[in-house]
């Protein structure tokens, strides 16, 4: 319990969700017809981050840092020399450096910028780099924090920054495209031992906003990995969630070869919402409206099994989907991911089959979750940025969206931050 208080120090909270106004009727019969139009090339894949492998060197081991300015803070540390696995780090497609320190006997050396070339940065660590002599030795339960020096590296690529998905929620038809409908934040550590090797984990989720009425949960499922592997996830902080809000692992056992799915449970509620709303922090009119600190913020602590190469646990592992049971009490869910990513086999692959023959909005090059114009209803924002309000106008909203779509992601790679003509702040509600 100690280690994880100990990174639980180190891991700042915020807040989340529950209340908006939209009929889900009118949901249904209304189109943003400027977003439906969009002309998106077809091979187009919606990311706004993308891997980057770090080919470093050292004569010896050595323990680097990286960052995506010469004076942030470092998003990553992580050890380099012989026999030690290689890193992939997740950066925003628009950054082009990173910058890398490594630590001396002194203390930590000036910055390096290292050019981001077809995904990969090399370097080769000084000799006057500190040798690592100590084992390093790796524990579960003990020396986790990381005053103790235990590497890490964050999801998105900023130290405690938090990332957005955004969902509309009427796959496979289209809606309104204010991605609204459900707004979750999220950010987790990662926590490598000397070998590059991950046992243990930590994940955070903040409610934003709901403005969708369908019965939705989000979701998480890790790919390349076997839910044989998870040893034990467990809440660990709650702000105003219901005291049986938890994160669920659904596909349990230690010899479960598939794929482990968790489903967050009792997240939508929100103890600090106003009373007698179906949504929130959607409506213009700043009815059901909380402010980040009275938003549901949970963190949960996930160890494995085994330890596993953190490049199979790059931010394209964790596919963050929201979900619904066909009709109550069913075990069959209606499931909608970002692009790209496949239904789950044990819950979503049959309705999706079911529901893809004869529509017209499901594309047919084998390609999940987009439309026959590669449209989609999820996306992944490497940062925390605000959502629309009901009935905003989400290309009017970002200015720089449709132009950073129709190119396929090759303009306005930055669309989203908060830079001079990327947002419309009429159009957003900001916490």
């Amino acid at each position: 319990m100690r280690t994880k208080v100990l990174i639980l120090a180190l891991f700042f909270l915020s807040a989340i969700v529950s209340s908006c106004v939209k009929k889900d009727i009118e949901h249904k019969e209304k189109e943003t017809t400027g977003f439906t139009e969009l002309v998106v090339p077809a091979d187009f894949e919606w990311k706004m981050s993308e891997n980057v492998t770090c080919n470093f060197t050292s004569e010896h081991a050595s323990k680097v840092y990286v960052s995506t300015g010469a004076n942030t803070a470092p998003f990553a540390s992580f050890y380099v020399g012989q026999d030690i696995d290689q890193v992939k780090l997740n950066v925003p497609t628009y950054i082009n450096t990173l910058y890398v320190k490594y630590e001396t006997e002194a203390g930590l050396s000036a910055a390096k910028s290292l050019d981001i070339t077809n995904n990969i940065v090399t370097y080769t660590v000084p000799a006057d780099s500190k040798e690592m002599e100590t084992p390093l030795a790796y524990s579960a339960k003990t020396n986790l924090s990381r005053a103790n020096g235990q590497a890490v590296i964050f999801y998105p690529a900023q130290e405690n920054g938090w990332g957005t998905l955004m969902f509309e929620d009427l796959w496979p038809a289209y809606g309104d495209y204010d991605f609204n409908d459900f707004v979750v934040n999220y950010k987790m550590q990662l926590y490598p031992n000397n070998k590059n090797m991950v046992k243990e984990m930590i994940l955070g989720i903040r409610v934003k906003a709901i403005g969708g009425s369908l019965p939705y949960d989000l979701c998480l499922a890790i790919k390349g990995i076997k839910a044989g592997e998870i040893e034990e996830c467990e809440k660990q902080e709650s702000y105003n969630a219901l005291e049986e809000a938890d994160m669920k692992l659904l596909n349990p056992g230690n010899s479960v070869k598939n794929t482990p799915i968790f489903r967050f449970d009792n997240i939508r509620t929100n103890t600090k919402a106003p009373k007698g709303f179906a949504f929130l922090n959607t409506d213009p009119d700043n009815k059901a409206r909380i402010q980040k600190g009275d938003m549901v913020n949970i963190t949960f602590y996930i160890a494995f099994r085994n330890s596993i190469p953190q490049a199979d646990l790059t931010l394209d592992a964790f596919d963050f989907f929201i979900a619904k049971p066909v009709k109550e009490g069913a075990s069959q869910w209606q499931e909608i991911h970002t692009r790209g990513y496949a239904p789950t086999e044990e819950f979503g692959q049959s309705t999706y089959e079911q529901t893809k023959e004869g529509n017209s909005y499901i594309g047919k090059s084998g390609i999940y979750y987009n439309s026959n114009t590669n449209l989609v209803w999820a996306i992944n924002i490497p940062t925390d940025i605000p959502h629309t309000h009901e009935k905003a106008d989400f290309l009017k909203a970002y200015p720089h969206f449709k132009d950073w779509a129709t190119s396929g992601g090759e303009q306005h790679k930055d669309w989203y931050e908060n830079m001079t003509g990327n947002r419309n702040d009429s159009e957003l509600i900001k916490q």
